[in-house]
């Protein structure tokens, strides 16, 4: 899961550069420059801004060359970029290292060590770090296995809106893994990212209405979400959707259906 690149604010951020520190106005023009794809310009600006004492501009500089964009792909270069970010204090380099190292690339694969870098990150606060942080946490890789600790660094993402964490605090939520069960809360978790046009989201009501986990079986509720599941590109939701209407009237579909088309997102789920 990665921190985006430019995105649809950046021309926004470019307009109210005003009260910024000169640095921060080099890593704002330079994700301007790379919204317009010139990419010799972004990278210029990226370093003049980590050497004036924006760590973050270094975790652009590492994201060009880990992706090749601009530049030949280069992850020695990218790790070398986002080891200068880390050790001058930017968050998403510290991060974006430690996922480096968790799958080797650039680096030797260091388990322990990614998970250091990752976890150190998710405690100055960043939402992706506290993801990744609670992942290594359920999973052991890198040290101990403590579902309760993943838990909670996903609750702290998901207060930040990270839409995977989301799921997996809905999920543990509804499972009772490492936290108490609690089937509204976990519902109110898939409900959020529902909302944004999430596909697991949107298939985990599909589940919750059809086997009546927290709320009474609703065939016609299950069906919709399936169906917008299937729309929005989650490899299960035709099937379920499938077997759903297997069970309901024709009256029943049209009425799924119908919900189905006329739901709306109330935002673009955000890149991670």
């Amino acid at each position: 899961m990665l921190k985006r690149f430019a995105g649809a604010g950046c021309l926004a951020l470019a307009l109210s550069l005003g009260g910024m520190p000169a640095a921060a106005q080099d890593v704002a023009a330079g994700l301007a420059a790379l919204d317009r794809q010139d990419f010799r310009a972004a990278a210029a600006t990226f370093e003049a801004a980590g050497e004036a004492g924006e760590p973050d501009a270094y975790f652009y500089l590492g994201r060009m060359y880990q992706v090749g964009m601009g530049t030949p792909q280069n992850m020695q270069r990218a790790a070398a970029y986002f080891t200068r970010g880390s050790e001058a204090g930017s968050e998403a380099a510290r991060n974006q290292l430690g996922l480096m190292y968790l799958e080797g690339q650039g680096v030797v694969q260091d388990y322990a060590y990614a998970r250091e870098l990752i976890c150190t990150a998710a405690e100055g606060g960043f939402a992706n770090a506290q993801f990744n942080c609670g992942v290594l946490w359920a999973d052991g890789r890198g040290g101990e296995a403590d579902a309760a600790r993943a838990v909670e660094w996903y609750r702290l993402a998901a207060e930040q809106g990270h839409v995977g964490a989301m799921n997996l605090f809905g999920m543990a939520l509804m499972s009772g893994t490492g936290t108490e069960a609690d089937l509204t809360a976990g519902r109110v978790q898939f409900e959020k990212t529902a909302a944004l046009g999430n596909p697991v989201g949107l298939y985990t009501l599909g589940q919750i209405h059809a086997e009546a986990l927290g709320v009474e079986r609703d065939l016609v509720q299950a069906h919709a979400w399936f169906n917008l599941a299937a729309a929005y590109g989650h490899p299960q939701g035709a099937e379920a959707r499938a077997q759903v209407e297997a069970l309901m009237e024709p009256d029943q579909v049209r009425e799924a259906q119908k919900l189905a088309r006329d739901w709306r997102p109330s935002a673009e789920a955000p890149a991670e």
